[in-house]
């Protein structure tokens, strides 16, 4: 038996539906099929729900009796990223962290970690993100309803004065991490607006003219993990730093032994000169030397041109190892760049030169006329000294544009035009493209020559964590924050904030080169971040007040991801 439903239209237009219940059968003289009435259910009255229980019934439908029209999608949540985010927040412990060292009050803390991985936006931004978004409020028992945007503001300046506490317990969680070899570097950040106290005009490497802007250093392990962070003054020198730096490391995390890793900015030798021995104690360094340093080296014979040529020498003088070392591939990019810009100052030049030895002849050409009785006794017969600063301000920004002030200088004046090619400098600058010496006070026995190398190599592992901070990944800056309090706090989120980013990274970039080598494509962390939003999870109601979670079917990156990170459906299902 089924269901048969009829429409039809009455006299007046109306149209009615009528419901039979029918069966099937072939009669037995023609043996064609025909169907059978068996009853009229219009005549009872019978509600959508009845009718659709009637159906289902009879077409033996397993599961609940219900209206197609009564199901209905009561609330999606975008879970997938955000299940993430905070799975890796509690297995980095920074969870536990906050918990135990800020308070109550360190959920609203996540909230802006999370928030500025997920928005990469301003705390306004956050804070209007957290209103769309209560699930995470929820997870995170705060009361979205009577949180306010200045709780977030204030909540930072504590954050930020409690930060040598949390940073203490932050590092004994993760001292296997790092044993005692520290990474450190220094970026800056620009602002909008210039009423920050720690706001400063200095070395921009931002390529922000105009904006002030606040210093910052990291310390991370080798891996380029974040384990310490500090805001300094905008105009703060690399390494006036660091002696600070040695001096929390000790102090703050209890560290016995420390092996300092810096590039040659920070000139740690010459900063440990200025410690007394008890200072001192426990603490050797590996950096890098100068050009002009190596220089010396050479010239006191310390080191010699020609052991560059081999592929790694280490020779110790005075307790310092030093290690030589030679980059081909980056020795002929510098040659080809200084080359190059070479020849651009030389163009220049010379048509600087081509313009002073017009206007030169015009000059001798008045001179000739008036000696011949020229009736115009003001013609011009030399150069005004505005002329000839004009001059030497083109050829000084030439020479600063295409950076060869170390191999020209210029001499001009009414009678001349003459610039000067220092060919033994040129040839002394090109003699050490590629080439780089390491000096370390790591004994031998702990650390042999290539490791010290490696080691030092490891600082792009800063520097990367610098550029995750800084551009798309979390968006540092610019910073708007007035207070000082308030700027330290927003700098030291963004450092747990990084810290789930390098997790993550860590495990979809080896995915990633393998999917896409296989697959022959192109996907990047974005395109993965954006697959984990798209994991959504939807509330339906199913009828009568019958509720039931639902998670979409998974796709292949999905379903890598959640083997990857160690997600489950299920953990997903407790919404």
């Amino acid at each position: 038996m089924y269901l048969q439903f009829n429409k039809s239209k009455g006299r007046n237009g109306k149209e009615y539906q009528s419901v039979l219940l029918c069966k099937k059968f072939r009669d037995k003289e023609t043996g064609k099929p025909k169907t059978e009435v068996v009853l009229n259910l219009s005549k009872y009255g019978l509600d959508n729900k009845t009718i659709t229980a009637l159906k289902t019934s009879i077409n033996k439908t397993k599961g609940i009796l219900i209206d197609s029209e009564d199901i209905k999608i009561t609330k999606t949540i975008d879970f997938g990223f955000m299940h993430l985010l905070l799975t890796i927040m509690d297995r980095l412990r920074i969870t536990e962290t906050l918990d135990k060292t800020y308070g109550s009050k360190s959920n609203i803390i996540k909230l802006m970690i999370i928030g500025k991985i997920i928005t990469k936006g301003s705390k306004l931004h956050i804070y209007n993100w957290l209103t769309r978004n209560s699930y995470i409020s929820e997870r995170l028992g705060i009361d979205i309803k009577t949180l306010k945007l200045d709780d977030l503001y204030s909540e930072l300046g504590e954050f930020s004065r409690m930060q040598a506490r949390i940073e203490k317990k932050w590092n004994v969680y993760h001292r296997k991490r790092h044993k005692d070899i520290y990474l450190y570097d220094i970026t800056s950040s620009y602002f909008e607006g210039t009423e920050n106290a720690l706001s400063a005009f200095g070395y921009n490497r931002d390529g922000k003219k105009g904006k002030k802007q606040i210093t910052i250093g990291l310390i991370t392990d080798s891996k380029g993990f974040p384990l310490k962070i500090q805001v300094f003054a905008g105009n703060e020198i690399d390494h006036k730093t660091v002696n600070e730096q040695l001096k929390t490391i000790k102090e703050q995390f209890c560290a016995e032994s420390i092996i300092l890793v810096g590039d040659r900015g920070m000139r740690i030798r010459l900063n440990l000169e200025e410690l007394t021995e008890d200072e001192k104690q426990g603490i050797s360094y590996i950096s890098a030397l100068s050009s002009s340093e190596i220089r010396a080296l050479i010239n006191d014979g310390v080191i010699q041109l020609e052991l560059f040529s081999k592929d790694l020498v280490e020779i110790e003088d005075g307790g310092i190892r030093y290690i030589l070392c030679n980059n081909p591939v980056l020795q002929n990019e510098k040659n080809q760049t200084r080359e190059a810009l070479k020849s651009r100052f030389e163009q220049e030049v010379s048509s600087i030169k081509r313009s002073w030895d017009k206007r030169r002849e015009q000059n001798l050409e008045n001179i000739r006329k008036i000696e011949k009785g020229h009736k115009n006794k003001k013609l011009v017969t030399t150069f005004t000294e505005r002329k000839l600063d004009n001059y030497k301000y083109r050829i000084t920004k030439a020479l600063k544009k295409y950076k060869t002030s170390k191999f020209y200088t210029a001499a001009i004046s009414n009678d001349e035009f003459v610039i000067d090619y220092d060919l033994q400098k040129y040839q002394e600058e090109k003699s050490l493209d590629g080439k780089y010496v390491i000096e370390s006070t790591v004994i031998k026995d702990y650390m042999d020559t290539k490791q010290v190398r490696e080691k030092y190599k490891e600082l792009q592992n800063v520097e990367h964590a610098f550029r995750d901070m800084k551009t798309d990944k979390l968006n540092i800056r610019p910073i708007f924050h007035i207070n000082e309090d308030q700027t330290r706090g927003h700098v030291f989120v963004c450092m747990f904030s990084y810290a789930i980013v390098k997790e993550m990274e860590t495990v979809i970039y080896p995915w990633l080169k393998t999917y896409n080598k296989k697959n022959n494509c192109k996907l990047s962390y974005h395109d993965i971040t954006d697959e984990l939003n798209n994991i959504k999870v939807s509330e339906l109601e199913l009828g009568h007040k019958v509720k039931k979670v639902m998670v979409p079917e998974l796709n292949e990156i999905q379903s890598e991801m959640t083997k990857l990170f160690g997600l489950k459906i299920e953990d997903i299902m407790k919404v």
